[in-house]
């Protein structure tokens, strides 16, 4: 009887464990193997109708140095061809890419999806930083075979895709929205919108990891984006994800609402806080680009728009959106 009991548990016990590793693979397209590699730069190696079959196979993760590429520093790129399941569609989804020495681009299909540090002539390094890059799903082709591409620059010593996990994760299911900006947004330091001296970055990202190591202060982000007359006229709501420390929204100039202390820098106790923002429907402009305006100030430690999800949705989806989450 002691014996049964004892086989009964084991059973269970084993019987979980692979329920749930299965759970895990089917959400799971893992990268680490071979890839097509090549030194040098040319943009078009990012590109979904170049040719890469006359490239060099790499491991991935290893330092280059230790796949035949000794005493190597300059620009590579990394391309390889993975097939991304229909049921990955309309979920939210990341990209991991372990550490990678010292900056990296990184493509899908041909379109910039996400960076870490800065290339020269001014190199930031971010070979300590961890790639989790958010990904809205609006470039891929789901049941069919996608392009990841990663252009690294290495100024010394070690190179590559060098340790970590590779792999695409599907998370829960998405936000509906009317407007996905996870995407390139323009980037000013100061406490308002600089169209000259604004520069692309992705959002969503911790700022330090995309050139701007050590900053805390003001900064701007802003996007122009167009909405169309039919959802100009409904009940939006802009879902502005995770912000570190405190921030201010604006939609064509006109104040929408805070999270925080802007002015005074307190934002201590709102690093951990989604935000969502009711718009005025007066506010946006039906037929026409929006600018929307996320004046943000860091305190210490990481900045910016940190995580997603990022959009416009109507309130009427917001409301089933947060409603279907606490079911879950």
């Amino acid at each position: 009887m002691k014996a049964s009991l004892i086989y009964t548990i084991i059973l269970s016990f084993v019987l979980c464990l692979t329920n749930t590793n299965l759970a895990s693979a089917e959400n799971e397209v893992q990268l680490k193997g071979i890839w097509k590699f090549r030194v040098g730069d040319r943009m078009d190696w990012a590109t979904t109708g170049y040719d890469d079959s006359d490239w060099d196979d790499i491991r991935v993760p290893a330092r280059w140095e230790n796949e035949g590429y000794h005493g190597y520093d300059g620009f590579a790129w990394y391309r390889i061809h993975v097939k991304v399941p229909e049921v990955f569609d309309n979920r939210l989804l990341e990209l991991h890419l372990g550490y990678i020495d010292d900056c990296d681009e990184v493509y899908i299909n041909g379109v910039k999806v996400g960076q870490s540090g800065a290339f020269p002539p001014q190199v930031a390094t971010a070979y300590n930083a961890k790639r989790v890059y958010k990904l809205s799903g609006e470039h891929l082709h789901f049941g069919e075979e996608n392009l990841i591409a990663v252009r690294v620059y290495d100024s010394q010593l070690e190179g590559g895709m060098v340790s970590g996990d590779f792999k695409l994760v599907a998370l829960a299911t998405k936000p509906q929205f009317e407007v996905d900006l996870s995407d390139e947004w323009m980037f000013n330091k100061g406490r308002e919108y600089d169209k000259e001296s604004a520069k692309p970055i992705q959002v969503p990202g911790i700022w330090e990891n995309q050139g701007y190591n050590n900053y805390d202060g003001y900064a701007v982000y802003s996007k122009s984006v167009f909405i169309s007359n039919e959802v100009g006229n409904k009940r939006l709501v802009l879902m502005a994800g995770r912000i570190d420390d405190v921030d201010q929204v604006y939609i064509n100039g006109k104040f929408v609402g805070e999270t925080g202390q802007f002015k005074h820098r307190d934002g201590a106790t709102m690093c951990d806080e989604f935000r969502n923002y009711f718009i005025p429907i007066e506010f946006v402009n039906g037929g026409q680009d929006n600018l929307i305006e996320i004046r943000v100030h860091d305190d210490r430690g990481e900045g910016g728009i940190v995580e997603g999800p990022i959009g416009i949705i109507t309130q009427d989806k917001f409301r089933e959106y947060w409603k279907s989450k606490r079911r879950n």
